[in-house]
C-alpha cells in the first residue's frame, strides 16, 4: 500500500485512468475499492475557486488542498503503466503537469 496526499488535478486524472481500466476481475476489484477515495466534494470545489464557463472548468490546486488517497500496489501500477504508455505515444502537453506530479508521488519512496 501506499499514502499519496493528491490535488483536485491530479485525482481527476486518476479518476479518468481508473474509469478506464481493463483488466482481470481479482484487479477490478482492487481499483474500485481505491477509486472510492477519489471523488472531490463540493466543500472541496468551494476552497478551490471553481469557476465553470463555457464547458471549462478552472480552478487552483493550492487553494483546494489535498487529500491522502491509500493506493494498493496493484492500482499503483496500473497508474503508471496507463502514464507510461501514454508518454510513449506522445499524448501530453504542458497543460498535463499534473500527471508528472502524480507520476512523482507514485515512484517516490
Amino acid at each position: 500500500m501506499k499514502t499519496l496526499d493528491l490535488n483536485i488535478s491530479e485525482r481527476l486524472f486518476t479518476l479518468t485512468v481508473l474509469n478506464g481500466f481493463k483488466g482481470d476481475l481479482d484487479k477490478l476489484a482492487i481499483v474500485l475499492e481505491d477509486i472510492k477515495q477519489l471523488p472531490i466534494e463540493d466543500a472541496e470545489w468551494d476552497k478551490a475557486e471553481r469557476i465553470v464557463e463555457a464547458n471549462q472548468w478552472r480552478w487552483n490546486d493550492e487553494k483546494g488542498g489535498t487529500k491522502s488517497i491509500v493506493f494498493q500496489k496493484e492500482t499503483c501500477k496500473y497508474i503508471l503503466d496507463v502514464i507510461d504508455e501514454k508518454n510513449k505515444k506522445g499524448e501530453f502537453s504542458l497543460q498535463d503537469r499534473a500527471v508528472i506530479s502524480l507520476q512523482n508521488k507514485l515512484t517516490s519512496k
